[in-house]
Parts: structure tokens; sequence; C-alpha cells
């Protein structure tokens, strides 16, 4: 008969092998299995990454908690095969997902197949555009950035009406004080998670970055401020977000874009107006949402005060930030068959109610372009985005290191057109770059051979990877260390931060050799002009 210290040195191996419990760790051996708060999770295994995907990191929004504040996700006793993503947020218009939910808050988890709990690999979590009405996280491909030992995360939010609608009934009925932020409270949940259990998929809980695309861009910004986001991440990257008039609108305005919406739905009247709202179906909300203005509200709990005011008074949550876009961000929003009558009044409605146009009507006359559509869209780049950027960078620099770039890829235009109507690298085009996707190319959709050919000719596109490479350098260092240089000596160009009134730098990826500027991007969009929105 064994003696005890024999059996018991037995079962500790035995416990080792199968369980992983050995180092402080009560995480699993298998790399394709993660312990998390809410219990196992069972991934797949794919070449040099695994993928978990459809892991819920909330409870979901539906019955008594839709229109409610992020709940914690049951705990589960069964291992969850996290095979594929879960469905998307309900949404409708041109461009929408078809598979949607309203039990919709899904995240996705990719690792190096390598990564061991307690490697402590920079992570990333990736929050999704779409005109706070559209998009999943599916939305960008992050799979390459992960090949380069990086733990990424993307998720769901709720959107439309469903993530934003303000209305003092549901304020009352929430008790927490909160207002229209059901997205932004969403996005808080799942950081919330990444910090609880990334370690089990070999993160840094202490070395998140968020980045964020176009309305995730601008709420990225806005979690910047939010109290309730604070210590959730280390770094930001905010690709193409809008300024501040884009961004978040006050309680009184989000109440008056709420009370439209609950009228439409006929519920105004209602004895009960929560209990009728929430017993209405999805697709009624989503007919009566329109082309309302949902953003996030400065409801004084997840958002005490403008986050651009916050900026400039120091108070959010202190972090390297990288800030940027592409030259020709109005592009995706133009419209090619504009009309030269129509064009004047298309520029005002760029501008508040009794703004002096003169000098903006005179920047953009329609002889300086080559249609109505692309004078347009050069307007529309610059008031909604440009320029806002540039008032964020010049904010935030004050108190955080801010790096800032621009890209143009004048061929990659979007959505595919004729190249008649190509007005340049359009908006959230840069998102394959940085991400290391651009091998897709050859089965993008253009309309034009010629556009295509030039764009996915082997010169072309080894010219395309390897900007896409550079971009994607820059942003693993950025993860890692919260400065895109490379170790001193690095082939890139030096990346200068944006510093104030005399080092405006600006890294502008192009083809074929990238460059630095200073203080000239005001000037090509002119920013002087356009009103601080």
């Amino acid at each position: 008969m064994p003696s005890f210290h024999t059996a018991l040195a037995a079962c500790m191996a035995l416990c080792l092998a199968l369980t992983g419990c050995g180092g402080g760790s009560d995480a699993p051996a298998d790399p394709g299995l993660a312990r998390t708060s809410e219990g196992l999770v069972r991934g797949q295994a794919a070449g040099e990454l695994v993928s978990f995907l459809g892991i819920p990191y909330a409870a979901q929004p539906v019955g008594a908690l839709r229109w409610a504040p992020t709940a914690a996700a049951p705990a589960r006793t069964d291992t969850l095969k996290a095979e594929r993503m879960g469905p998307s947020c309900p949404q409708s218009g041109p461009g929408a997902d078809t598979a949607t939910d309203e039990a919709c808050l899904y995240l996705n988890v990719w690792k190096p197949a390598g990564a061991a709990p307690g490697a402590k690999l920079p992570v990333l979590v990736f929050m999704h555009g779409g005109a706070f009405v559209l998009g999943s996280g599916a939305q960008t491909d992050l799979r390459e950035i992960s090949r380069r030992q990086v733990v990424t995360v993307s998720f769901n939010y709720r959107l439309g009406a469903l993530g934003y609608l303000a209305n003092p009934a549901l304020r009352a009925a929430n008790k927490d004080g909160s207002m229209g932020n059901f997205a932004l409270m969403d996005a808080i949940a799942a950081l919330q998670w990444v910090r609880r259990n990334i370690e089990a998929f070999g993160g840094d809980a202490g070395n998140i970055t968020l980045w964020g695309l176009s309305a995730g861009a601008t709420q990225t910004f806005s979690l910047l401020h939010s109290p309730k986001a604070r210590g959730l991440f280390h770094r930001a990257m905010m690709q193409s977000g809008g300024g501040a008039e884009y961004s978040n609108l006050s309680a009184d305005a989000a109440t008056a874009v709420g009370d439209a919406a609950v009228k439409a739905l006929g519920c105004a009247g209602a004895s009960d107006q929560v209990a009728c709202l929430r017993a209405l179906p999805v697709a009624a909300i989503l007919a009566a949402q329109g082309a309302g203005k949902w953003r996030p509200t400065v409801d004084g709990q997840v958002l005490t005060q403008v986050p651009l005011r916050a900026f400039a008074t120091g108070d959010f949550n202190r972090v390297p930030v990288m800030v940027g876009g592409v030259y020709d961000e109005g592009t995706l929003f133009s419209d090619p068959g504009m009309s030269a009558a129509v064009y004047p009044l298309a520029l005002r409605s760029l501008v508040p109610p009794g703004f002096d146009t003169a000098q903006i009507d005179a920047a953009y006359a329609l002889s300086r372009f080559s249609s109505p559509g692309q004078g347009f869209a050069r307007a529309t780049g610059d008031a909604m985005y440009a320029c806002g950027n540039s008032v964020q960078r010049s904010t935030l620099s004050a108190w955080v290191p801010v790096f800032g770039w621009e890209m143009t890829d004048p061929a990659m235009s979007f959505p595919a057109q004729p190249k008649a109507y190509y007005y340049g690298s359009s908006h959230g085009m840069d998102a394959m770059y940085w991400a290391g996707g651009v091998d897709f190319l050859p089965s993008y959709p253009f309309l034009d051979a010629a556009v295509a050919a030039e764009v996915t000719s082997p010169s072309a596109l080894a010219q395309r990877k390897a900007l896409s490479e550079r971009m994607l350098g820059h942003l693993v260092n950025f993860m890692r260390m919260g400065d895109p240089n490379g170790a001193p000596g690095s082939a890139a160009p030096a990346w200068p931060r944006f510093a104030g009134a005399t080092e405006r730098h600006l890294m502008h990826f192009t083809l074929p050799q990238s460059r630095v500027s200073n203080g000239e991007f005001e000037a090509s969009h002119q920013c002087a002009l356009w009103p601080v929105i």
C-alpha cells in the first residue's frame, strides 16, 4: 500500500495535469478552455490562435431588463461552447445586420495559441461604429492583431432607441439616476468583464487599450470622462470620431428625442409608461426610432458633463491617446448625384441655425471641386470629423500624451462607386490597415475595373501591405508602451507627440511613404471657419 505522502504526491500531480491548479491559478491547463467569473468557456483553436466567440458578458436586456442598466451575467454550471458569435443587437436601415436579437450582449476573445493564463499579454478591446444605430463586434477582423502576441476583444452593445432612449419614467424606474446611456453602460460592463477575466486568456488586466471606431470612437471619448469607467482601460485610440455636437446630448435634448419616440410608440398617454415600453415588439421600436438623434446623454451619472469640458479641466481618465482618421471622411456621407442647386443648402445644414456661412461658402465654392458631391464630401469631413478631432487633440494634450494621425489612400473609397465618384479614402476605411487586413482587397467589390486594377496589382498590393504593416506595428507599440514609436533605430519614421500650439505634429500615413507634419492639418481642413462642434 502506498504511503500517505506518496498518495498525496500522486493526487497533486493529477491536479496539476487535469486542472492547472498549480502556480497560484485555478485556470484550466487546456489552452482552449478558460475559467471565467461565470463559468468555464471552451474555445476553438485555428492555427496560431484560439477564439472564444459569443460569450455573454451581461444579463440579456430583455423583458424587465429592456431599458435598464446593464446587469451581471448569471453563473453557469456547464461549459459554454464559444464557437459562434452571438447575434447582433436589433438594427434597421441600409447596411443593417440581419441576424439580430434583443438578447445580444456578447463578446468575443482571440488569443495566441501559446498564451497561458498569467502570460500578461497586452489587451485590445474594440468598440464598433455604425452611427449609433448599426454594427456589431464582428465589424473589424482582429485576428492579425492577436498574432502579434496581443489578446483582442470585441463586443456588441445596444443600439438606436434601445441603446439611448432618454425617458423620465425609465429614469425613475431604474433608480440609479442614469438616463439614456444603456449603450455606454453595456460598454462599461464589457470592460469590467475584461478586467475580471482576461488573465484567464493570457491577457494583462493592467494593460487594456480601448479602440473605438466612428460612433465607437465618440463613445470612447465619453468613456474617457465617465466616472463609472475610471480604471477600466489604460490607453485609448479614437478613430474617426466626431466633434462634441455629434457625440452627446444634453439631458433636455435627449429627453425631447425620447419623448417624440415614446409618443410615436403609443406609450405617451399610458398609465404605466415603463410597462408599455417594455411590452412593445422590437420591430415596432425599430420602425418608430426613425432617424432620431440617438446619442449618449449627459445625465449626471454615467456622464457628468460634456466630455470636451471635462478634458479642458483634466476631469477624465488620464491615459495616453491616439486620435485621428482619414483625409476624406465625408466621402461616405456625400451624394454623388447632388445638384448645384442643392449644394449651398447642404453646406448650411452642417452649421447651427443663424451661423454666418459667407466664409464657408467661399472656401467650399463649387468651382473648387469636380462636382457638388465632392464639395459636400470635403465640407462634411472637415465639419463633422477633422476639426472636431483637432479640438480633441489640442484639449487632451494639456494633460496626457497625444499622438495624432491622418491616413490617405485615394483609391479606397466606400461604398464602392464608379471612379468618377471617388472622392478619396472614406470614413473608417483605415480600420483594415490598422488591423492588418488589406489581404482581402482582391475580393473588394470595386465597381470600376480600372480602380480594381490600380489597387490590387501586385506592386500596389505590396505597397498597401507595407503601409498596413507599419500602422499595425505602431498600434502594437502603443498597446505595449503607450507610445507608437518602436525601439531606437527603427526604420519607421519617428512619430512625435502632439503637444500644444507649436508642436501640432501629425503622422500622415500615405503611399508610398508616410511623413510627419507640424501645424498644416487645421489649414488643410478649414478649421478656422467651422464652429467648435
